[in-house]
């Protein structure tokens, strides 16, 4: 009976291995789960926002595919609403009572979008024939599909999650089977420690007696039981032995596979806590109505924006055209470069004004805001030469569907310092033309700072702005102007006018209340004769633009100027500096 109770426990302690095994084998849970949405309308786009993206925890794996070439980018949820505006688009949702991805067709006003490549709005974009892709997007993220604008958005659309594959049973039942097997040897070792002890002949109960055998045929009969009793018990243990032998390798195997992961034990109350654990509101804890806006870009963003302009600059400044410039660049920047390819278009030779270098963006500081216009600053350095000044980049996006344009493009000055600002992922403020925070108002700096150049130390404003590190005052400022107007022979005259350009001024909160301001001036040369049938000769680059040789009437040259300031915060001691500024003809003409 204890054989059979050692023989009945290894067999239990087998199954319960093998039980543990078939969590892994046969019974083991799938490691993802799909779904797929099939779309039938004609509306050009699809939106997948990230509750839907989101419907199981994990990175999504994504596939995509239509007739023809698919598209397919991420970007915050706002971002892709508002680039979509009043379009019809299919709006893709997870529906958790049927547990599968659903679409409805939304109505618009326009049955077309824009061609979605290459949005500056995207963080991430895929095209090809049929996408897949994996994202963890953020709750904040959507994905939007497309084609080309037009055409229908692609109609196959699956989305798969990874499944937990945990099975947390292996462990205990593993972990069981060798407690039972050991309890099994103890039985099994106890039944043959019995069986030896009770082993040998047993004496007859009954009154009478045997009669007795030959001394030599008694001894040969004990012998002869004891080899069977003997033989008998060795087939047993060999056999034990074997079933030993085997379940050991088993419990062995499973227990080290059983071992080498949390995966498969059960998790206490305490993981899961504090997988799911939140932080609790302090004291100091912002309120939502406090809550800052997000930066327009990333890094990322800035870099790959930056990147394209530079690829459309070098394009149209080696083919001169002004319409391909103007889808980058606009107000001052775009003047210059206009006035430039027409210079160059007669003299080849002209040089270009400031452009943006092929190097690293050193710096990124994005307006905190969701809605538009947006407006970025960046330094750009040249990494292929040290000589050439680092440039600083005003960028401004006027609407969801409109790629960021240079707006201010200026050359730093030597030895410019930069104000300490936010880090690109807060951003910065973008402070208002008048605002009253800071030692000059944003839209009077331009003006300001034209009369110093006019004036000099006589300008009223020459006190507010720094004289040391100024380069553009001896260039343009009233030294240069006098040295000019007395170089002129008698029979000809040249006044000086200033204008503020009518591009916005456009302001940048720093960490120390002050501003980093961009603003753009036009100053305008008029020579004219003073004596009748005298001439004014033209030369060099306004005889290009102007395509006037002489005149009896005059020359009307205007330079646009385009200024970066550090402007420090009211109440301050220190003064407006000049960080940066370019100049270049925009405008050369006879007087009327």
């Amino acid at each position: 009976m204890r054989f059979v109770l050692a023989v009945i426990t290894l067999v239990i302690a087998a199954l319960l291995v093998l039980l543990g095994l078939a969590q892994r084998t046969v019974f083991a849970p799938p490691d993802s789960v799909t779904s797929s949405v099939t779309t039938t309308s004609s509306a050009p786009v699809t939106i997948i926002p990230a509750s839907a993206l989101k419907a199981y925890p994990g990175r999504e794996s994504i596939h995509i595919e239509g007739d023809g070439t698919s598209f397919a980018a991420y970007a915050k949820t706002a971002d892709i609403t508002a680039w979509v505006g009043d379009s019809a688009h299919n709006r893709v949702s997870y529906d958790t009572s049927l547990k599968k991805l659903v679409s409805k067709t939304v109505e618009g006003t326009s049955g077309s979008v824009p061609d979605p490549r290459d949005s500056d709005l995207w963080y991430t974009e895929f095209s090809g024939q049929a996408l897949n892709f994996s994202l963890d997007a953020p709750d904040d993220i959507s994905l939007i599909v497309a084609t080309d604008g037009t055409k229908p958005a692609p109609s196959n659309l699956s989305v798969s999650w990874p499944l937990s594959t945990a099975t947390p049973l292996v462990g205990p039942l593993v972990t069981a089977g060798l407690l039972v097997f050991l309890i099994g040897i103890g039985l099994f070792v106890w039944a043959i420690v019995h069986h030896r002890r009770t082993r040998g002949p047993r004496r007859s109960s009954g009154g009478g007696r045997r009669p007795k055998l030959p001394r030599a045929e008694r001894q040969g009969s004990v012998r002869s039981s004891r080899r069977a009793a003997l033989g008998a018990s060795a087939g047993k243990g060999s056999r034990g032995r074997r079933m030993v032998a085997v379940v050991p390798i088993v419990l062995v195997g499973a227990l080290g596979l059983a071992g080498c992961s949390s995966d498969y034990w059960p998790q206490g109350p305490s993981d899961s806590t504090a997988a799911t654990a939140t932080p609790t509101p302090s004291a100091s804890a912002e309120a939502p109505g406090d809550a800052l806006q997000p930066p327009a870009v990333t890094v990322a963003q800035a870099k790959r924006i930056i990147e394209r302009i530079v690829s459309v600059q070098t394009r149209a400044d080696k083919a001169g055209s002004t319409d391909l410039a103007s889808t980058r660049f606009t107000g001052p920047a775009l003047e210059q470069r206009t006035a430039s390819y027409a210079i160059r278009k007669n003299d080849d030779s002209a040089a270009l004004p400031v452009s943006i270098p092929t190097g690293s963006v050193t710096l990124t500081l994005p307006q905190q805001t969701d809605s538009w216009p947006r407006t970025v600053f960046a330094l750009v350095k040249d990494n292929d030469s040290t000589k050439v000044a680092p440039v600083g980049v005003m960028l401004t996006q006027e609407s969801a569907r409109d790629a960021f344009k240079v707006d201010y493009l200026v050359g730093l000055e030597a030895g410019a310092e930069i104000p300490k600002v936010a880090p690109a992922t807060t951003g910065a403020a973008r402070l208002a033309p008048d605002v009253k925070l800071l030692a000059m108002e944003p839209d009077k700096i331009a003006a300001a700072y034209a009369d110093v150049l006019k004036d000099g130390k006589e300008s009223a404003s020459a006190a507010a702005f720094q004289t040391s590190g100024d380069t553009l005052r001896p260039k343009i400022g009233k030294s240069y102007k006098d040295k000019k107007a007395a170089a002129l022979p008698a029979t000809a005259k040249i006044a000086y006018s200033s204008s503020v350009n009518d591009e916005p001024s456009i302001a940048f909160a720093t960490n120390d209340a002050g501003a980093i301001v961009s603003v753009a001036i036009n100053e305008t040369e008029t020579v004219t004769p003073t004596k009748k049938g005298a001439e004014v000769n033209t030369e060099g680059e306004v005889k290009s633009l102007s395509g006037v040789d002489k005149s009896t009437k005059g020359i009307e040259a205007t330079y646009g100027v385009e200024l970066l300031f550090s402007v420090p915060p009211v109440g301050s001691d220190d003064k407006i500096v000049l960080l940066g500024f370019s100049q270049a003809l925009i405008s050369a003409k006879e007087v009327s």
